[in-house]
């Protein structure tokens, strides 16, 4: 469902309704997505009030990015009710 949620909001934050049939978890957010820097900021910005939860930038490591899957299981360590969720 997260990762599902996530690809639908870069869909949208680009525009372009075909990402929904292309991306996957294992696609990258940064290559795959075509975003430039100002939509990701505004995806991890949307991705913090969807799934309640605060990103440091300060701290934040790119390579959480890597992947739709590796983005995902970031997020659910920044807010472990996610994961107890997940598995209901």
């Amino acid at each position: 469902m997260m990762k599902e949620k996530m690809i639908q909001m870069i869909s949208e934050i680009k525009n372009e309704p075909a990402l929904l049939d292309t991306l996957t978890g294992s696609s990258s957010i940064l290559h795959d997505s075509g975003m430039e820097s100002l939509q990701i900021v505004h995806f991890i910005l949307q991705v913090e009030d969807a799934f309640d939860c605060e990103i440091n930038f300060d701290e934040f490591d790119m390579d959480n990015l890597g992947t739709i899957d590796t983005f995902c299981e970031y997020i659910r360590q920044l807010n472990p009710e996610l994961s107890n969720q997940a598995q209901r």
